[in-house]
């Protein structure tokens, strides 16, 4: 009954009812929106230079990471691999060499970093066939595989003869021609300007570093629990390591995911702010109109606990109305720029691509960010309904129908 009387008040007044309801879902949708791609472009982000490649945490000889020499390696020992790969959260252990040196072709030279790769491994991690543009991954020790941007350098294709020279593990001469098997692109248009891959046992055997390995990365399912699974591999292994997150890794990449958060958490808390007022207003005015009504009620005896509920009900059911239909407006956009991503036009592309960055946004649609932003209406609509709470625990019958 309480219900149902709610109903017919919220209708008694349907500009007012509609335009509150209008603001709820206007809000609702403009902050579902604009998050959902601020959060897609952060995952974008991730997965383009930590998720695809870099992985989300790495293991390497101490001091490695500040010097990137292949002298700074790790021995794969077999207990070392066994006692990684059985720490609670690790997915799948991926080792690879890499250096840098000389590719070059004909009268061209490019600085590159050569990586070793186990194939089959990196398949938990990254697909590099999938990757393929053209061409095949290395059969043999001699094949190599080259980033879009550097067979453009080039003017590269497959079946071409590269050569390499540059200095393997302890100052030993690393030279070798290598075939050309395939074209990559690795989604990250730095990366496809300086690296060439090869097998893991090709790059041991160019850099004399047999049984060795520059890094091991950590495979696991995604950025939870980055800190728990990183703490507990570093627990299990001596101080001749260093286990480092891609946060550690790649502090500009979380610094600047950081900044452009909170500026859009500012934001939305503007937009929540005047939606506080817009509602509180309406509440407001509704009241006084009111006060009448509430004191003719209390009256004949209807109690103020049940009076409180109808006006509570009233506020739930037209936010409950504004988040349903906001939700329902935006969610089919998210998904439709999900699976079709944003482009982002000319020099903006171009901006983020220098950064190593794609240029395409997928929003991002997981179902904790529509409950998320429905909470905080609720609260909201909590909050402004003590106002009524009050005056209707303070009404005095006959001086409400005094007017």
């Amino acid at each position: 009954m309480i219900l149902k009387i709610a109903w017919r008040n919220i209708w008694r007044n349907k500009k007012r009812s509609v335009i509150t309801a209008a603001s709820i879902l206007i809000a609702v949708f403009l902050s579902l929106i604009m998050r959902s791609m601020q959060l897609g472009t952060y995952k974008s982000m991730i997965d383009n230079v930590v998720g695809s490649y870099t992985g989300y945490i790495q293991i390497h000889e101490n001091g490695y990471w500040d010097k990137r020499s292949i002298d700074k390696s790790v021995v794969m020992t077999d207990s070392l691999m066994h006692k990684v790969s059985n720490t609670k959260g690790v997915e799948a252990l991926l080792p690879r060499l890499e250096n840098y040196g000389l590719l070059s072709m004909g009268d061209l030279t490019k600085v590159i970093a050569l990586n070793g790769l186990d194939f089959e491994k990196e398949l938990k991690l990254q697909d590099v066939a999938s990757k393929l543009a053209k061409g095949t991954l290395p059969q043999n020790p001699k094949d190599i595989i080259i980033g879009e941007g550097v067979a453009s350098y080039f003017k590269a294709d497959i079946n071409d003869t590269v050569v390499f020279l540059g200095q393997g593990y302890h100052g030993m001469l690393a030279a070798d021609k290598f075939h050309v098997s395939g074209i990559v692109d690795l989604k990250n248009p730095t990366l496809n300007k300086v690296t060439a891959l090869m097998t893991l046992e090709g790059a041991q055997s160019l850099f004399s570093a047999d049984g060795i390995a520059t890094s091991l990365v950590i495979d696991k399912k995604d950025n939870a629990q980055l800190k728990t699974v990183q703490k507990a591999i570093s627990d299990g292994l001596d101080d001749s390591f260093e286990v480092m997150n891609w946060q550690e890794m790649m502090p500009e990449l979380q610094q600047t995911i950081l900044a452009d958060n909170v500026g859009g958490l500012l934001m939305v808390a503007i937009l929540y702010m005047i939606l506080i007022f817009g509602i509180f207003g309406t509440v407001l005015m509704m009241t006084q109109e009111r006060k009448y009504e509430f004191g003719v009620l209390v009256s004949i005896g209807m109690k103020k606990g049940k009076l409180i509920l109808m006006v509570f009900m009233e506020t739930i059911i037209l936010s409950l109305l504004g988040v349903l239909v906001g939700v329902l407006l935006a969610y089919p956009l998210m998904l439709w720029k999900h699976y079709d991503p944003l482009v982002l036009p000319g020099t903006e592309a171009e901006m983020m691509e220098t950064f190593g960055f794609s240029a395409k946004i997928p929003f991002y649609i997981q179902p904790d960010l529509p409950l998320v932003h429905a909470s905080l209406i609720f609260s909201i609509a909590l909050l402004v309904s003590l106002y009524p709470i009050l005056i209707i625990k303070k009404l005095n019958p006959l001086k409400a129908m005094r007017g």
